[in-house]
C-alpha cells in the first residue's frame, strides 16, 4: 500500500539538509508506529521517497513524500499519528492513497518560488530575468559547461510594494539564479510552495 504524504518544512526547520530531511522522516515514522515497508538485502532501507532536494534555508510548504506501507492504514490515522510527534517548524497537511508508478519529481516538475528581500537584491534578480538567455557555467570534470536556464522559468512577477518576486520553475532551484546574479542566499528569504 502506497501513500503520498504532504508536509511543511520552516522556521529552524529550514536549515536542514536533504539527508537529514530523510533521518528525521525515518525516526518520525518509527516514533509513530507506522508499518513502513523496507528493502532487501543487508542493510534494509525504509522505502520512502521525497522529490527534489530543498535547498538549504529554504521554507517549503506542500511538499510531498512518498512512503509504502507493509499493512493498511487509513488515510486519517496516518495523518493523526504522524503530527502527534511533529516537531515545530515542520508538520503534515494531507495524506493520500497514490499508486506508484511515477516519481514525485516525475510528476510535479514545477515549483512556485517566493523571494523576498532588499530592493537591490530583488532588481538583480529581475534584471537577470529579463534577459534572452540565462547562462550558467560549471566545471565538471576539467571541463567548462555552460547551460541555458532561460527555458527552465516557466513565468514570474515582481510585487514591488512588497519586495516580493515570485517565480515557476521547472526542477530547478532558485539558488542557481541567485549565483549567476551575484545576490547572497542569506540576503534573501526563499519560500518554495511545491506541486505546481
Amino acid at each position: 500500500m502506497k501513500k503520498r504524504l504532504f508536509f511543511n518544512k520552516y522556521e529552524e526547520m529550514k536549515y536542514i539538509s536533504h539527508l537529514d530531511l530523510l533521518r528525521f522522516m525515518d525516526r518520525i515514522l518509527r516514533k509513530s508506529g507506522i508499518p513502513v515497508k523496507f528493502s532487501q538485502g543487508f542493510h534494509p532501507r525504509p522505502k520512502i521517497s521525497l522529490g527534489n532536494p530543498i535547498s538549504l534555508g529554504t521554507e517549503a510548504f506542500n511538499e510531498a513524500m512518498d512512503i509504502e506501507l507493509r499493512e493498511d492504514m487509513t488515510n486519517e490515522e496516518l495523518f493523526k499519528r504522524l503530527n502527534n510527534k511533529c516537531v515545530i517548524g515542520f508538520e503534515f497537511t494531507k495524506v493520500i492513497d497514490i499508486d506508484g508508478k511515477t516519481s514525485i519529481a516525475e510528476e510535479y516538475k514545477e515549483m512556485r518560488f517566493e523571494i523576498q528581500g532588499p530592493g537591490s537584491s530583488l532588481e538583480k534578480i529581475e534584471n537577470l530575468l529579463g534577459q534572452d538567455e540565462i547562462i550558467l557555467t560549471k566545471e565538471k570534470k576539467g571541463k567548462i559547461e555552460t547551460k541555458d536556464l532561460k527555458p527552465r522559468i516557466k513565468s514570474y512577477e515582481i510585487d514591488k510594494e512588497n519586495n516580493k518576486i515570485t517565480i515557476v520553475l521547472e526542477n530547478m532551484s532558485p539558488n542557481s539564479l541567485l549565483n549567476i546574479c551575484g545576490v547572497k542566499a542569506e540576503d534573501v528569504s526563499i519560500k518554495k510552495y511545491g506541486m505546481c
